[in-house]
């Protein structure tokens, strides 16, 4: 059995975080033992908490900030420790690279989540500790394409793996979903009547995330549907700045700010259309999260999205563009019956994207490189 070091230096929790967790509760435990490691910061407990409850060893790192070298000399002392057989890294700073990357006793393989042009300096030294990675995973095909413009010596390492869902956990929290539910969620969460229409979006409120899009896109939405109600899930630091967009518009009735909330599922379950609007986006895992709902899904050609949608799944406009997000809205509103038709394929498609399907192209890779 081999022992698979899951290393990140993240100081926070999102899609990449939930991915690493999924990858270590899915592989199978009778070839690999997964452990992980990463910094000691309060952010990531309950994260680590999960790991622990599927019995799988944590590891923290004391560190003090995002460049202390107690990453590698902690990382060279559990591989010795442990008889760790492969190091698997994903890195959130790209100054980390020469941590997980530097190691030389054992195989290295990384996965890029999200890939973008870094600082000359930054550069050239990704590039010179890629030259001990063994392989280089993307979670899309655009990705794929964009580290091969990057790093153009290293594109024969480069193989793509798309993210994945728990598909079985999902489905089953939706179970015991009743009408009562749905009222409840209506009523108490999005402050909404029992027959109104909801839009929901859940993203981290960032300009990235491209909020303030959609929201300019409601007033066209409303003099034509006044019975709809927009639902942002989520807090961000462009909070303040999307509330005043609201109340600018006078949207007010239209909009409800939830902020974070827990039973992701069952909000989805209680809307009608999702809608992310990116600018810029690595994969979009929420997209997939709401196929499987079902719910139609409106979102942007941006990043590895375009691999996830298509136009019997929902409907994909440009970034930034509101014009077309509020006629993609309309066409939805309108058309109760292409609703239908759009979630049950967006289920189908997002069921192919299960978590244990994602591990078991990673078991492959670990193979091929531990041999």
């Amino acid at each position: 059995m081999k022992k698979i070091l899951l290393y990140t230096d993240t100081p926070q929790i999102g899609g990449a975080e939930l991915q690493i967790f999924l990858l270590a509760k899915f592989l199978n435990k009778d070839k690999f033992t997964p452990i992980l490691a990463c910094s000691n910061f309060e952010a990531l407990d309950k994260w680590c908490n999960k790991f622990e409850n599927e019995d799988i060893k944590v590891i923290r790192i004391k560190v003090a900030h995002k460049h202390d070298p107690r990453h590698l000399f902690k990382l060279k002392e559990i591989i010795k420790e442990e008889e760790i057989d492969l190091l698997h890294a994903q890195i959130w700073n790209p100054a980390s690279c020469r941590y997980a990357y530097g190691i030389k006793s054992i195989p290295v393989i990384t996965t890029e989540h999200d890939p973008f042009k870094l600082s000359f300096i930054k550069n050239a030294l990704k590039k010179k500790s890629l030259k001990n990675v063994k392989k280089i995973i993307t979670i899309s095909n655009h990705n794929k394409k964009l580290l091969k413009k990057l790093y153009p010596n290293h594109s024969s390492k480069i193989e793509m793996i798309h993210n994945g869902l728990d598909t079985l956990w999902w489905q089953s929290q939706l179970l015991r979903f009743t009408e009562n539910d749905r009222k409840h969620i209506k009523e108490e969460i999005f402050h909404a009547k029992e027959n109104t229409l909801i839009v929901t979006c859940i993203a981290e409120l960032h300009e990235r995330k491209g909020q303030k899009y959609l929201i300019e896109a409601i007033p066209e939405v409303t003099e034509e549907f006044p019975n709809v109600k927009f639902v942002f899930i989520g807090k961000g630091p462009n909070e303040e700045n999307l509330k005043k967009l609201v109340k600018k518009l006078k949207l007010e009735k239209h909009v409800t700010f939830t902020g974070q909330q827990k039973e992701i599922p069952k909000l989805l379950k209680s809307s009608d259309i999702f809608c992310l609007p990116s600018r810029r986006e690595a994969f979009g895992l929420v997209n997939l999260e709401a196929m499987l709902t079902p719910l139609p899904v409106i979102a942007t050609k941006v990043g590895g999205i375009p691999e996830i949608i298509n136009e019997n799944t929902g409907i994909l406009v440009q970034p930034e563009d509101s014009k077309s997000l509020s006629q993609a809205l309309n066409i939805l509103i309108e058309n109760p019956k292409i609703r239908e038709k759009m979630a049950l394929n967006g289920q189908k498609q997002a069921l192919t994207f299960d978590a244990q399907n994602m591990a078991k192209k990673y078991e492959k890779i670990y193979e091929d490189v531990l041999k």
